[in-house]
């Protein structure tokens, strides 16, 4: 609770170009854009593992001009202020946001496998180069035979409430890897929260409500760590995951959260009925 506590005071103060463009709750993509040949210090050049946004930024004393897709000067960043260039079209085009000393914006060309962005730094021709790759997709039915059988493990323990606090751990688990990235959009770490005092609410009258209502409060537990797990299901169709967590182990606790709440959900439904 604390961290993201403190996630969202660091995304508050972030310059509101870069937050723009960095915090896009965007879970998981396909694609992996790198900078090989960058103009340098003093200038500062990345690429947004989300969207494949471009930023500079550029220190006092040092000039920057951007070309874009005409040829014709994008954007200059320099001391006597940051601004497009009047007129330019691949301004418009690229969503460019100004501020401060910095810039974002999306560049098509860097849906190339190759590109480069011309530049001009202190009056010396530069360029900006990278690559964009695009990764292998994780095995569907690898992480399906995952689920199936951490969810049969779990239904031969006849354990609902361990199913339960299975599920919801892992998925909590998973949904703070997310909400702690730099990619965590509000909305994000809202639902993070949301669902961190669910899961706590059930683990409360696990411990400490009366014995009959331990499996309605298993049964809640498997349900949310089901939802959770269920809506990061991206992860299972795209390459590289956004999360503080590496992605294989993001896909795994996120296959025992759906397993375990499906069987979780079938024990508990089961023994609430008789």
């Amino acid at each position: 609770m604390a961290k993201l506590g403190l996630a969202l005071v660091v995304a508050l103060v972030l310059p509101p170009a870069a937050a723009a463009h960095l915090r896009t709750g965007t879970v998981a993509v396909d694609y992996k854009a790198r900078i090989v040949r960058a103009p340098g210090v003093p200038i500062s050049v990345g690429v947004y593992e989300s969207d494949r946004a471009l930023h500079v930024s550029v220190p006092l004393g040092h000039a920057l001009v951007v070309y874009g897709y005409l040829g014709e000067p994008l954007l200059r960043i320099a001391d006597s202020g940051v601004a497009a260039a009047p007129g330019s079209p691949t301004a418009a085009a690229t969503h460019l946001t100004l501020h401060g000393r910095s810039a974002v914006w999306h560049d098509v060309r860097t849906s190339s496998a190759r590109w480069t962005v011309p530049a001009l730094v202190d009056g010396t021709r530069e360029a900006i180069v990278g690559v964009t790759q695009r990764l292998p997709r994780p095995s569907l039915v690898l992480w399906v035979a995952v689920a199936v059988v951490v969810g049969l493990a779990v239904a031969c323990t006849r354990s609902a409430v361990a199913a339960g606090l299975l599920s919801a751990t892992a998925a909590i688990v998973v949904a703070a890897g997310f909400a702690l990235s730099a990619y965590a959009s509000p909305g994000t770490w809202i639902a993070g929260l949301d669902e961190l005092a669910f899961v706590i609410a059930g683990v409360a009258v696990l411990g400490l409500g009366p014995r009959a209502a331990r499996v309605p409060a298993a049964l809640w537990l498997s349900l949310v760590g089901l939802a959770v797990g269920s809506s990061k299901g991206e992860v299972f169709l795209h390459a590289l995951v956004l999360s503080t967590i590496p992605g294989t182990g993001t896909r795994l606790l996120a296959a025992c959260a759906i397993g375990a709440g499906i069987s979780g959900g079938i024990l508990g439904g089961a023994a609430y009925l008789r």
